[in-house]
């Protein structure tokens, strides 16, 4: 008879969910919450969408170990699944559970009441489709050329998420502005360029994933920095900094750091120098997101949202992020 599995430890879950990462999450929903609300109310709204966002993503990270888990017992196997630390019907439960937890919070926000106005019920239905790409993502494209799209249209249903639970009432959409959308669609292309950089991270040898989605990602970050510029004149006059020249220079000092990282990797183009690589895009979104919440609300809220870089890169120093 074999021995019982080990009792997983909170380090084994924090590693399974990579919990560093959760902090850009918590960031890009804070700054789309911001720039339509401009401010963090209704609070109760941003909180709870805040928990429904987070729900989803570690649900992402949970359900991506136990599709991968034979291919990462041959390439990554000291990861808590294929190690044994966390037993994959666990896995399977707390994923499966963390997922309709956050449909669930996301429909929940659209009845916290704004005045008289009716339930929004946008931000569930968002959820249901960034639910539906994660598990998507996770399972049967993950091997295949659209997998980079997919994981950047997760990135943008997760920022229109927050973005949605700021607005008051059905009335108010079919869709969110325009310099939102633009903004959202940014960094899911963004994301689209990080994952084309991160495939074949665990053998490397390949500069051409590494040009390909440096490129990619570029043309993300200028989709963010010209995003304002689709402004309507009333959004225009709420913003904190101006949105053609200081805020794209924030973004364009953004991507020099991205450029220089990255082509360290392409001339050496190592496992260890693309995770590095890949470690430094993921937590860029930390400053991506900083710089929109500047312009939507002023110094204090970008000041806040540049914050979570600290506790992101402390545990990035003793926890995986890729």
């Amino acid at each position: 008879m074999s021995s019982p599995s080990p009792r997983p430890s909170l380090r084994d879950w924090c590693q399974l969910v990579r919990l560093p990462n959760v902090f850009t999450v918590v960031a890009d929903t804070t700054a789309a919450f911001l720039l339509v609300a401009h401010e963090l109310a209704p609070l109760p709204r941003y909180a709870i969408v805040l928990a429904a966002v987070v729900c989803i993503y570690w649900a992402g990270m949970i359900l991506n170990d136990v599709w991968d888990i034979e291919i990462d017992r041959k390439e990554r196997s000291k990861r808590p699944l294929p190690a044994g630390k966390i037993s994959l019907s666990a896995a399977r439960r707390a994923g499966w559970g963390l997922l309709l937890a956050g449909i669930a919070l996301s429909f929940a926000v659209g009845f916290i009441s704004l005045g008289d106005a009716s339930p929004n019920l946008v931000p569930g239905g968002i959820a249901v489709v960034l639910a539906a790409m994660v598990v998507l993502y996770d399972g049967p494209i993950k091997r295949t050329p659209l997998a980079p799209m997919a994981m950047g249209a997760c990135r943008f249903f997760s920022f229109l998420l927050g973005a949605s639970a700021a607005v008051g009432s059905m009335a108010e959409f079919p869709f969110l502005p325009l310099h939102v959308l633009a903004i959202a669609a940014g960094f899911g292309v963004y994301i689209v360029g990080v994952t084309c950089m991160a495939r074949g991270e665990a053998v490397g040898g390949q500069k051409m994933p590494l040009i390909v989605g440096l490129v990619i990602t570029i043309v993300g970050m200028a989709m963010i920095a010209g995003g304002p510029q689709f402004a309507p004149a009333d959004a225009v006059a709420q913003f904190q900094i101006e949105p053609r020249r200081q805020f794209s220079l924030l973004i364009g000092l953004l991507a020099f750091t991205i450029i220089h990282r990255a082509f360290r990797a392409i001339v050496n183009p190592e496992p260890y120098a693309i995770q590095m690589n890949i470690k430094h895009a993921i937590l860029t979104l930390i400053p991506l997101s900083a710089a929109v919440a500047l312009l939507a609300s002023g110094p204090l809220a970008g000041l806040l949202v540049f914050a979570l870089a600290v506790p992101a890169m402390m545990l990035g120093s003793f926890l995986r992020i890729t």
